[in-house]
């Protein structure tokens, strides 16, 4: 690793500032030993989950008495306490949503991450004393996002984990509000917010917090196996000093669902980096990476700080488990196990057993040692001898735990106890029973006889111009780029294509984009055009102000506030989450939140199951991607971004009639990509009812249950 004192002072013209300011450490923690280790680590503040709305579902999480103990011991030491209530809400999770802010309003924690704009519309109007950070899996990624964030009434913002060095330092010198960066902890390869894999394939949602890391396994790309997907853990010990230089209010480090022991060593590291004066910077750097190797995390890398498109991010030839390589199996006698490596785990360590060719482990406890090195595991240990299943003589093992921990540091801190539990209950049922003031009468009121409101999605301007005699079609999205927006130019302000264009603004727009898509818009605005598709928070800060919106999937609403909040911003058409579930949708919009409650969607189309700033050199488009399941998926890069989509695309076609009643009248038919094959004709039939056999695919959760 290059360390920061050595980088700094090999540019030309660059020295260490006279001068940091020091930001804020900004600790995990799953357990309550996790969270002592954490304060007696250094930490100057702790995120912590409750048992619901998080998006770390599958950790052990806290209770809200437990809360409330944690924020009393935390507040005595000096230490703030911030709850991640990180989770897209479902509309029947709106009472508990209103019981919990209620209960942590009532508790004094110092602030909630959310992402979910639902969320946000309650906490503003009914707990306005509550501080709120934005998420990343918002995808705030440029400085007009933190802009709108701030206009919203978030006192932070979470930056995106793919930003480089200089763009955070942009980004945290010109904005009005915090700014949080990830410095440490686990890498997802999809831009958060905008992952949708785990879902795909059987409902459980990465933006709900129970993603089943699908980007860990192993696939077949171009005749190799590889973990293609699996990104290195992040270790920004070397620019924690250009970080503090440059404003940034917090330095995070990932790890909700880590062991106590990995919390302390990790904010030990980065307590050493942060308090050390310039001259015994190198020697701490160096001390507080050996204690990151000690956590027993994935290998680590730079991230992003340094490229916008790193090559060392992703090694497909290694495993993406994490802990210290201890060796291989080499043989198994009456349940002892025997290493090739000469490294013996102790009693109590906790091993993960992996075996790499057919992706599949288990972890288990050390229960003996021998003296010859040999060793036994636990009970629960996952296979049996001669389980054709698990050969485990040929299985790797990684040390992810380790029972030499001494007398654990942390051990001494007192558990503070919250004085009034009563008021702590009290507070949960105002909140219920405001909820039911919230989300008003429900009634579905099933629409008869509608006309669906059909938008084709296409690249070309070209193709809209072909398909123009549909009378079903309302309009065509067209992504805002310049070889469009020439075509249009020369259309005719009698142009009947003219009023029924919309235009799509891009989800990501790094900063270095921002000027020429800001030109992009006042171009367009200036040729009379007023019609634009937003996908992220950060075109509310675009020149848009008298033009008419409209949302695409990727604002991630799955309830009636988050989509009141974004007609208050001024949406005039919300489109609803593309993997929510119809009995979620309904009920949704059966609460009436405020006005017309009809809501659009993308009823077909393939979608991008990562999206990525990363292109490794050795993703390609020529050939498909295999899962262990027989699964096939497909690479395209654009520009600055890659994508992988499905072979099957998503189709709610079928459930036209469904939808219809429930008041999805406005649908949106994506027809720009058709991966693995050649482009599909794009002529339509004479009727939107001949779409259901022309236009196939899978239900996606909508059949099924989101959860």
């Amino acid at each position: 690793m290059i360390f920061s004192l050595r980088y700094i002072m090999s540019q030309k013209g660059r020295s260490l500032p006279k001068k940091q300011t020091k930001p804020e450490l900004l600790a995990p923690a799953g357990t309550i030993e996790a969270f002592l280790a954490a304060l007696e680590a250094g930490a100057d503040a702790i995120y912590i989950s409750p048992k619901i709305l998080n998006a770390r579902a599958y950790g052990k999480n806290f209770t809200v008495n437990q809360i409330a103990d944690l924020t009393v011991t935390a507040h005595k030491k000096g230490v703030k306490v911030l709850v991640a209530l990180n989770s897209l809400m479902k509309e029947d999770e709106i009472p508990a949503c209103m019981g919990l802010l209620s209960q942590l309003d009532a508790i004094g924690v110092d602030a909630l991450i959310i992402q979910d704009l639902g969320i946000l519309n309650l906490a503003k109007k009914h707990f306005p004393s509550l501080k709120l950070h934005a998420s990343t899996l918002m995808t705030i990624h440029n400085s007009l996002g933190v802009e709108t964030c701030r206009r919203l009434g978030f006192s932070r913002v979470v930056l995106a984990r793919e930003l480089t060095l200089s763009e955070i330092k942009h980004i945290a010198r010109n904005s009005r509000v915090e700014t949080e960066v990830f410095v440490h902890g686990a890498m997802c390869f999809s831009v958060s917010g905008l992952c949708r894999f785990s879902s795909f394939f059987g409902g459980k949602s990465s933006t709900r917090g129970k993603c089943v890391q699908p980007c860990r396994r192993m696939y077949k790309w171009q005749g190799a196996n590889g973990t293609f997907f699996s990104m290195d853990d992040l270790c920004g010990l070397e620019f924690v000093p250009e970080l503090s230089s440059a404003g940034v209010t917090s330095l995070k480090i990932e790890g909700r669902l880590k062991p106590a022991t990995y919390v302390y060593q990790v904010v030990r590291a980065y307590r050493l980096v942060l308090d050390s004066e310039s001259k015994r910077l190198q020697e701490n750097m160096e001390r507080a990476t050996d204690m990151v190797k000690e956590a027993m995390g994935r290998p680590i890398s730079r991230g992003f700080f340094m490229s916008q498109n790193p090559r060392d991010l992703i090694s497909p030839t290694r495993t993406a488990n994490t802990g210290i390589f201890l060796g291989k199996v080499s043989s198994v006698k009456d349940g002892w196990l025997r290493l090739s490596a000469s490294k013996t785990p102790s009693p109590g360590d906790r091993l993960r057993i992996v075996l790499k060719e057919s992706d599949r482990q288990f972890t288990a406890l050390v229960k003996e040692v021998s003296d010859d090195g040999s060793f036994t595991l636990g009970k629960k240990a996952g296979f049996s001898e001669g389980d054709k299943d698990f050969p485990i003589n040929c299985a790797l093992v990684f040390k992810t735990d380790s029972a030499k921990t001494g007398e654990k540091p942390w051990s001494c801190i007192r558990l503070e106890k919250f004085k009034d539990k009563a008021l702590i209950k009290e507070a949960g049922k105002l909140g219920k029973e405001l909820s039911r003031k919230v989300t008003g009468n429900r009634t579905i009121e099933k629409q008869r006889g509608v006309e669906p409101e059909i938008f084709l999605f296409l690249n070309h301007l070209r193709e809209a111009r072909a398909l123009l005699k549909q009378r079903y079609v309302k309009g065509f999205i067209l992504p805002l780029t310049q070889k469009n927006l020439g075509a249009a130019k020369r259309l005719g302000f009698s142009d009947p294509l003219r009023k029924r264009l919309v235009w799509h603004l891009p989800v990501l727009g790094w900063e270095r984009d921002l000027p020429r898509i800001k030109r992009l818009v006042r171009e367009a605005r200036n040729l009379g055009f007023s019609w634009f598709q937003v996908s992220n928070l950060w075109h509310l800060a675009l020149p848009l102000k008298g033009a008419r919106l409209s949302s695409s999937y990727e604002l991630n609403v799955l309830n009636s506030r988050a989509l009141a909040h974004l007609k208050k911003l001024g949406i005039s058409l919300v489109q609803f989450d593309i993997e929510t579930d119809i009995e979620n949708l309904k009920k949704a919009l059966s609460a009436k939140p405020g006005g017309n409650t009809k809501a659009a969607l993308t009823i077909y189309g393939f979608i991008p199951l990562f999206t990525t700033r990363l292109r490794h050199r050795t993703y390609s488009s020529k050939e498909g991607v295999k899962s262990r399941r027989g699964e096939s998926f497909y690479w395209r890069a654009e520009r600055d971004r890659g994508y992988l989509y499905p072979q099957v695309p998503v189709s709610f076609l079928d459930l036209g009639p469904r939808l219809l009643e429930a008041g999805v009248d406005t649908w949106v038919v994506d027809l720009r990509y058709f991966p693995g094959k050649k482009r599909k004709n794009l002529r339509l039939p004479s009727s939107w009812k001949g779409l259901k056999a022309r236009f196939r695919g899978r239900s996606f959760n909508m059949r099924a249950r989101l959860e």
